[in-house]
């Protein structure tokens, strides 16, 4: 079978691995090489780079609607296209060039949290179980008909362990969508029930806002680790911080003033911060411009006390 792979991050990388090993990939398109880290050098996105450690032909457009393009992908005459979190719509004309059309791989269980996010949304708003879709495209964002749908229980996991192992539950969808496309077992399911968002996250998403419960705070934490990371404010002689929060346990007692007050400091246990409901626990900080550190290290030189409180914009 003759197939097209899209996709950019690392995310993708097993996917086209596995796609290798299955079919004959007659091209991978992926993002064109971009700036990154402190000095800007330009660097090939992990999925150029796993194209050309397979030995396979790759292309990089900046625009998918070049008629000469769409010309010379339509002659390379694949049976099916596959996408990985490529990040751009398909414009109809190359989703009408694969035989069976395109299928693309979403980390969640649609209709819900269609979008570039799903993984940490799932896990902000507290879901106990999330999954895998592979569906057909078509011109809209993740509305196309159901190929396989694969659940998984979200359990104590944050974004990087959810990521990898729905990653893992993703590449046995996609063998299994293979063997179905090759016997001819080709299913098209309507997505059913409401829909919902999972927009690409913002550094301010990290917030913590101190009225919600602390079960809901752990859960940000969790849904936004590793970027943008769960923060808060404090003041530093008049002066407001943001402190990252990097570890942090929902705690069943509470204590005297409204919420994002420190009322007790528990030694190297951590500090203990009133939310809305309950408490929160700190136990791993990061204090803007220095390195993670316990949160007692932090609370010996912070100079704050009991009864000062963290701040919510």
């Amino acid at each position: 079978m003759k197939t097209l792979f899209l996709g950019t991050p690392s995310l993708a990388v097993p996917f086209l691995d596995a796609l290798a090993k299955k079919t004959q990939i007659v091209s991978v398109i992926t993002s064109p090489d971009q700036p990154a880290g402190r000095g800007y050098q330009v660097k090939a996105p992990p999925v150029k780079q796993a194209a050309q450690r397979l030995g396979l032909a790759f292309e990089q457009p900046e625009a998918l609607k070049d008629a000469s393009w769409l010309e010379a992908v339509q002659k390379l005459t694949p049976d099916v296209g596959i996408v990985v979190a490529y990040g751009k719509l398909l414009p109809r004309k190359l989703l009408d060039i694969p035989k069976y059309g395109f299928l693309n791989v979403h980390f969640s269980l649609l209709p819900a949290y269609r979008g570039a996010a799903p993984i940490q949304w799932a896990l902000i708003n507290g879901e106990r179980e999330t999954g895998v879709t592979l569906f057909w495209l078509d011109e809209g964002m993740d509305t196309g008909p159901i190929f396989i749908q694969k659940k998984i229980e979200v359990g104590d996991q944050d974004a990087e362990s959810l990521r990898s192992s729905l990653v893992s539950l993703g590449v046995q969808g996609l063998n299994e969508a293979l063997a179905g496309i090759e016997k001819g077992e080709i299913r098209k399911e309507p997505q059913i029930g409401p829909g919902s968002r999972a927009p690409m996250l913002k550094k301010d998403d990290g917030e913590i806002h101190w009225q919600l419960s602390a079960d809901r705070i752990v859960n940000l934490l969790r849904g936004t680790t590793p970027w943008p990371g769960a923060f808060t404010r404090y003041k530093v002689q008049g002066n407001p911080a943001r402190l990252k929060v990097i570890e942090a346990q929902a705690f069943s007692e509470t204590g005297s003033g409204g919420p994002g007050t420190i009322w007790r400091v528990a030694g190297e246990e951590g500090i203990i911060v009133k939310c809305g409901q309950n408490s929160l626990k700190l136990t791993q900080v990061q204090p803007e411009g220095k390195k993670a550190m316990p949160a007692w290290n932090f609370w010996q030189g912070a100079r704050l006390h009991v009864g000062d409180q963290f701040e919510s914009v």
